[in-house]
């Protein structure tokens, strides 16, 4: 079967970046992140740029993957942006332009997680089929540049435990994960504009890995291009990395 996505992107091919950002407080991690996602850029030839998040007040830090994507995105370089977590890692040499839909203006990998609404069932969760920002792929145009300057005016959610990603919940339609006792309001106007990639492009592994006890769900896919370590605590993101550091590239 012909990969029409792969198709478009032989007959031509587009001008692509890659960026990430880390703190001081996250280098350890950041830097083994950036090494991967630079070995990864040149061997595909796109550009790439890891900024070192120095002066940033005005929000959490994880706010400023949003500012930087906005920044990028206003001056028309490229024709693809895409944004990779400062904990996630490129682990083999899959071109993520042979699964974009150039109908779509934004790219990423939806999960089914345990919803924050309770099943009136004692032994059941709900499932929510839900989008991680920790690798997104904006095309860049007027709807990707308004869509994330939504997110960034959603001052409300500044200091909300999820940060941006609540934001994106919010103009999303996931209520019930905001707020309890609401329901669902889905924007199919902004969904019909997102391409959702396979789960070999942000495959997460149990957030409590090293626990066998944990019940935690697991969204890891067994031949992933990128393991992104989204939800482990800090010392278990550096225990990961040193065990199986051979299989990033």
């Amino acid at each position: 079967m012909i990969n029409i996505f792969k198709l478009k992107s032989l007959i031509s091919k587009p001008k692509v970046k890659i960026i990430s950002a880390y703190d001081d407080r996250f280098s350890k991690i950041g830097k083994m992140s950036e090494l991967s996602i630079k070995k990864y850029a040149k061997y595909f030839k796109y550009d790439y740029q890891i900024y070192k998040i120095k002066k940033f007040k005005e929000r959490p830090t994880a706010w400023y993957k949003i500012k930087v994507l906005i920044e990028n995105l206003k001056n028309y370089n490229h024709d693809y942006i895409i944004w990779v977590d400062s904990d996630a890692f490129f682990c083999r040499y899959k071109n993520i332009m042979d699964f974009i839909d150039r109908d779509k203006n934004l790219s990423l990998v939806f999960h089914n997680v345990l919803s924050l609404k309770k099943n009136k069932e004692t032994y059941l969760n709900n499932i929510i089929y839900a989008p991680n920002t920790g690798f997104m792929v904006f095309k860049n145009c007027d709807w990707s540049r308004n869509f994330l300057e939504l997110i960034w005016n959603q001052k409300k959610f500044i200091n909300h435990p999820n940060w941006d990603n609540a934001a994106v919940y919010s103009i999303l339609g996931y209520n019930s994960e905001i707020k309890k006792n609401v329901k669902n309001k889905f924007n199919k106007k902004i969904f019909d504009k997102i391409n959702k990639l396979p789960l070999i492009w942000n495959s997460i592994p149990n957030r409590n890995y090293f626990d066998p006890s944990s019940e935690n769900m697991t969204l890891f896919d067994f031949d992933p291009v990128i393991v992104h370590l989204a939800g482990m605590r800090r010392k278990n993101r550096l225990k990961f990395i040193k065990i199986y550091k051979n299989l990033f590239i």
